[in-house]
């Protein structure tokens, strides 16, 4: 009987095994799990970030705990292209960089500015909200996120960091954030302080994503504008060589005529030297005559 009983158990457990869910969160994950199945209604269960036994219907989406990135620019692997602002002086630049942001994955109670109350917290409401409708969160814990998080992050992430960087990037001269390091800077962090708020703007005015640091190379300007920096570089510099040239005529023995006489020799001495021009021997007293080669 005991022998009976025992195997009854074994097949007991196995049976309630076998119609169980199982959430498995990685230590760099949070699961949220859902009711479901025909004798339950659709709602929000519990978060869970250890292993949890539940039932067979139950469904669990996966998100990340910590820091992610969110990068925009040309290249393979890259979260979006680059993004484009227009500066004071009505140029366009093409911005580029790196934003490092937080989900928020609080899952204590908490009640939005409509006076919903979501019993899973913020990270509940980020994916009701959002997540849910682009197919964001795996099923599985410790799967990479489905193809609908990247849409996620360019339609929030990417689409404040737009708007910020455009307002920022209309405070200063294309030349300012293209050649001068301390404007670039201070573009960089005008654009951090104002992207938390702008990202609020697009989630109810609740925080479900925190950004940590933003990060923005030289921006990308018109060919036209990279060759009139090359021509005025050119410029300045043939200015700077005549500069050198009239000071140092105005300074040599015999004041500027005697400077262009020696110039004049000078240039002869070399054409002579690279055989631009013969030099035959004459009798003394003879002119002397000088003959380019052909």
């Amino acid at each position: 009987m005991t022998r009976r009983l025992t195997a009854l158990s074994t097949l007991a457990a196995a049976a309630l095994l076998t119609g169980c869910s199982i959430a498995n969160p990685t230590s760099s994950e949070v699961s949220l799990q859902y009711g479901a199945g025909p004798f339950d209604s659709r709602k929000f269960v519990e978060c869970e970030t250890d292993r949890d036994v539940s039932d067979v219907n139950d469904d669990h989406y996966y998100y990340p705990k910590g820091q992610r990135d969110f990068t925009f620019g040309d290249g393979d692997g890259i979260d979006s292209a680059p993004l484009t602002s227009t500066t004071q002086d009505s140029q366009e630049i093409k911005v580029t960089g790196t934003v490092k942001f937080t989900l928020n994955t609080d899952c204590s109670e908490f009640t939005d500015p409509t006076g919903k109350v979501w019993p899973g917290g913020k990270l509940q409401m980020f994916h009701e909200l959002i997540a849910y409708k682009y197919d964001a969160a795996p099923t599985d814990g410790g799967e990479q996120m489905k193809t609908g998080w990247n849409s996620l992050l360019r339609n929030y992430v990417g689409a404040a960091l737009d708007r910020a960087t455009d307002n920022e990037a209309l405070k200063y001269p294309w030349q300012k954030l293209y050649n001068d390091a301390p404007s670039k800077s201070q573009w960089e962090r005008d654009v951090l302080a104002q992207l938390p708020e702008v990202l609020k703007s697009l989630t109810q005015g609740v925080d479900l994503i925190s950004i940590n640091s933003v990060l923005l190379q030289k921006p990308g300007i018109q060919p036209a504008l990279v060759q009139g920096l090359t021509d005025k570089q050119a410029a300045e510099l043939r200015s700077q060589a005549a500069d050198v040239d009239k000071q140092a005529a105005a300074n040599f023995p015999g004041g500027i005529p005697g400077y262009q006489a020696y110039q004049q020799q000078q240039a002869v001495n070399e054409a002579i030297k690279s055989g631009k021009v013969q030099v035959l021997p004459v009798p003394q007293g003879s002119p002397i005559m000088v003959s380019p080669n052909k």
